[in-house]
C-alpha cells in the first residue's frame, strides 16, 4: 500500500504574528488596519480607540503586537505604555507620536515600548519596524541617542533643558505646547486645576519662565520643534481656557 506522503516542516504555513491596533482617530485606525492585514505575516485580532477598550482587547487576545497611538486623546500616552507594558509582558508595543524629540523618545523606549515611529509613517515603514519588532530588534526613526533640546531660556537666566522635568510635568509641558490652558489640562489628565497649577509652577521653575506668557510661549516653540515642523492634523487642539 503506498504511504501517504507527509508535509515537510519547511512547507507548513507561517505563524502569523497577532496584532491589536490602538488610535483614537477611526480614519487612522482603519487605515493602519488595512495596511497590516494585506501582510502575510501578520493577522488583526482587534483595534481599539481609547485605554479601557485596549487593556479588554489586551486581556481577551493578548496579541504579539501592539501599535499605540501616544495621544489618546490629551491623556499621558507614556504612562499608559509603562502600565502595560509592565502587565502583558508578551505583547511588544511600538509606540506613535507626533513628537520625534530625543529626550521624549528615550522616555518612551524606558516606558517600555520596543519601538518608536514618528507619525506619519509610509506603510512600508510601518511594516519594516513591526517586522523587525516581532523579530526582537527595535527600529527607531527618532535618534537613540538622548541629546537634550534646549528650551529657551529667559534671557540672563542658567540655561536650562526639559531632560530636568519629570514625566508628569512634561506632559503637562507637552498639553501647554498644544494650546490647551489649565482648566482643559485638568479635566483631560482627571486632576484638579489646583495641581495643575502647581506643575506649572514647577516648570516655570525648572525652566526659568518669569511668568504664564514665557511659560506659554517656550512650550509652543518646543512642542513646534519636536513635531519636525510637521503640523498635527489628528488631533482636536481645543480651546484654551
Amino acid at each position: 500500500m503506498r504511504r501517504k506522503q507527509q508535509p515537510s516542516v519547511g512547507a507548513s504555513r507561517q505563524t502569523k504574528r497577532s496584532v491589536l491596533v490602538v488610535d483614537d482617530a477611526e480614519i487612522i485606525r482603519r487605515g493602519i488596519t488595512a495596511i497590516i492585514s494585506a501582510e502575510p505575516d501578520f493577522s488583526i485580532c482587534d483595534f481599539a480607540g481609547n485605554e479601557a477598550t485596549a487593556v479588554k482587547l489586551l486581556e481577551r487576545h493578548q496579541p504579539d503586537l501592539l501599535p499605540l497611538d501616544l495621544s489618546l486623546g490629551h491623556r499621558d500616552g507614556v504612562q499608559f505604555l509603562k502600565d502595560i507594558a509592565g502587565r502583558f509582558v508578551g505583547t511588544r508595543i511600538i509606540a506613535l507620536s507626533d513628537y520625534g524629540d530625543p529626550l521624549y523618545v528615550t522616555r518612551t523606549l524606558r516606558a517600555g515600548a520596543a519601538g518608536y515611529l514618528t507619525k506619519h509613517p509610509s506603510a512600508a515603514q510601518l511594516i519594516t519596524t513591526l517586522r523587525t519588532v516581532a523579530a526582537d530588534d527595535t527600529l527607531l526613526r527618532a535618534s537613540r541617542k538622548a541629546s537634550q533640546r534646549e528650551v529657551r531660556p529667559q534671557a540672563g537666566a542658567p540655561a536650562r533643558t526639559i531632560a530636568s522635568l519629570i514625566d508628569r510635568e512634561l506632559h503637562v509641558f507637552r498639553l501647554i505646547g498644544t494650546g490647551l490652558g489649565t482648566s482643559r489640562i485638568a479635566q483631560e489628565l482627571g486632576l484638579s486645576r489646583k495641581t495643575i497649577e502647581t506643575y506649572r509652577e514647577h516648570i516655570k521653575l525648572k525652566l526659568s519662565y518669569p511668568n504664564a506668557e514665557a511659560l506659554l510661549k517656550g512650550a509652543l516653540d518646543w512642542a513646534a520643534l519636536s513635531q519636525n515642523g510637521s503640523p498635527d492634523t489628528r488631533k482636536d487642539r481645543g480651546n484654551p481656557r
